[in-house]
């Protein structure tokens, strides 16, 4: 492995690090159903006054747009 004009140095084959294939990455499956199940229970905890509004959005990156959950 020897440096380049720049410093950088080549470390094997293939793009970037495989360290990411030991993560669990604990997706959620239906986003829209996750988030309404934690405004509710935002919503019905007893150290959150019924006069505090609670909303819950999911945010698309392709669009940048926020869907209401």
């Amino acid at each position: 492995m020897s440096r380049d004009a720049s410093g950088w140095r080549d470390v094997g084959r293939g793009p970037g690090s495989h360290e990411g294939d030991y993560i669990d990455w604990l997706t959620i499956a239906e986003q829209a159903e996750s988030i309404a199940a934690d405004v509710e229970r935002i919503r019905n905890h007893p150290l959150v006054p019924a006069s505090i509004t609670v909303h819950g959005y999911l945010y698309d990156c392709r669009t940048g747009r926020l869907e209401a959950a």
